[in-house]
């Protein structure tokens, strides 16, 4: 053991280095060049499993915000990248060596350029302080503490360490996080935004969150956030407001922005759902790609994920998913259902609007499931229906997933225009127009006034004002 501590003393000197933030020495076990080369490996998995948003006017607009604002950066000699992701979720991340992504689903709460300014100030804060450098080094050196107290007191010792380990990774963290706020308010008040831009931003993102909390209570589903730190609002965080407020006192403003051309800029943006990723309309679902339609109960809601479709009731006491895979051997429906389920029950032959396939029922995970597949060339759809208590009536919604399972078929000539995504326009508030009156016209698919409240940094309860430019959806 006194060796093992000699040698972890050994690896922390050699391994720390000057943070380009505060001066000081960090404990990093990768150089700058290899953090470089991480960044750019996990950059282009990213670009393999997520699309860029197909506008290039946008994506050059958003590049040439985030060089301005790196310029003013603690490492401005790097070459730093920002691509908008062609995704719905609520997100942005930085990865190592300057590959910042902003999701179109964010961009979408966003109401101004200088909130964009935020988000991306935000993000190459973490660069900057090389926030994930520093946390991979923590993890390694947890790794290497882990096989060592392994080796000295056994297995159970190291499944901690392990655990440890693990948590580092986990997020940021509230100081990274509060350090990535501030270095963020300091890089966009020396462009010339405001410092409370950061904090109109965590309003929005906590705003957000409260909105997640609520639906995902009512789905029996864990809430997602991008920020995630804040417990009460932004307002009521007093470390914040002393960060933002010595911004302005610190540093030398910018020069003042004469023209917001952000809301320009995301005109006629894709909101929510892709066209390759189907598009959800009430509780009708179309899919232009794969020529496909389905339709869940009135009080049920479709969930669109990006590696399946999820159909849940009004509460989320019953989920079925739909999943699209390849076909790899020459079978029947029936044996390759069996092949996954041998024990299925009641099981019968499907001949679904021209698709064949196969349903019954199997006990999987101690409860009663609807399983089913149809084939369509060399694809089957699979489907899985489950109710979340065990103590459930299965047969109280059996019939419902064999409703929807039923309900598969291509699209008719028609419905071609409902494959295609919803979009972002401007609108000038005129007078008796309410959230509720705007909502009634939108082509949101669920929870419509909320939604409108989000995006426009309203929520729950601002009311309009005649002649105000905001976002709704068509």
């Amino acid at each position: 053991m006194k060796h093992l501590i000699l040698s972890l003393i050994i690896i922390f000197l050699a391994n720390c280095s000057v943070n380009p933030v505060t001066g000081k020495q960090d404990f990093v076990m990768i150089s700058e060049n290899q953090e470089i080369q991480m960044g750019r490996e996990y950059n282009a998995q990213i670009l393999k499993q997520s699309p860029r948003y197909q506008d290039q006017n946008l994506q050059e607009y958003v590049q040439s915000i985030g060089e301005s604002l790196a310029s003013k950066s603690h490492r401005p000699n790097l070459i730093y990248r920002f691509t908008v992701i062609d995704s719905p979720d609520i997100n942005a991340f930085a990865l190592p060596g300057g590959y910042i992504f902003i999701n179109r689903g964010l961009m979408a709460y966003l109401s101004s350029e200088e909130e964009l300014a935020a988000v991306l100030g935000h993000e190459i804060g973490h660069v900057t302080a090389r926030h994930s450098v520093r946390q991979y080094s923590q993890s390694q050196l947890m790794g290497i503490l882990s096989t060592a107290v392994e080796i000295n007191a056994g297995r159970t010792a190291g499944n901690i360490a392990n655990l440890a380990s693990g948590a580092l990774l986990s997020g940021y963290g509230r100081d990274m996080e509060l350090e990535a706020d501030d270095l963020g308010a300091q890089y966009i008040f020396q462009e010339g935004y405001s410092p409370q831009g950061m904090f109109e931003v965590l309003s929005v993102l906590k705003d957000q969150e409260i909105y997640s909390k609520k639906v995902a209570e009512e789905r029996g589903q864990e809430p997602r956030s991008y920020h995630g730190v804040f417990a009460s609002h932004p307002s009521n965080d007093l470390r914040l407001q002393e960060v933002l407020n010595n911004v302005s006192v610190s540093f030398k403003e910018g020069k003042k922005k004469e023209k917001d051309n952000y809301l320009n800029m995301i005109e006629g943006m894709v909101f929510g759902d892709s066209e390759q990723s189907g598009i959800r309309r009430g509780n009708e679902f179309f899919h232009g790609p794969l020529n496909l339609y389905m339709s869940s109960p009135n009080s049920w809601e479709i969930i669109n994920t990006p590696n399946s479709l999820v159909f849940t009731s009004s509460s989320g006491e019953a989920q079925l998913q739909m999943t699209l895979e390849d076909l790899n051997f020459k079978e029947s429906p029936r044996d390759y259902l069996m092949r996954f389920a041998p024990d299925i029950d009641e099981g019968k032959k499907l001949n679904i609007n021209g698709l064949v396939g196969y349903t019954g029922k199997s006990f999987r995970s101690g409860r009663m499931t609807r399983m089913a597949v149809l084939f369509k060339d060399d694809q089957v759809y699979q489907f899985i229906g489950v109710v979340k208590d065990r103590n459930s009536n299965f047969s109280n919604f059996d019939n419902e997933f064999l409703k929807i399972i039923n309900s598969l078929r291509k699209l008719k000539a028609n419905e071609e225009d409902f494959s295609k995504p919803l979009r972002l326009t401007s609108y000038t508030v005129k007078q008796l127009d309410t959230y509720e009156s705007l909502a009634l016209k939108s082509s949101i698919h669920s929870n419509a006034e909320d939604q409108l409240r989000l995006i426009n940094g309203d929520y729950p309860d601002k009311p309009l004002s005649i002649g105000r430019v905001i976002k709704i959806v068509q």
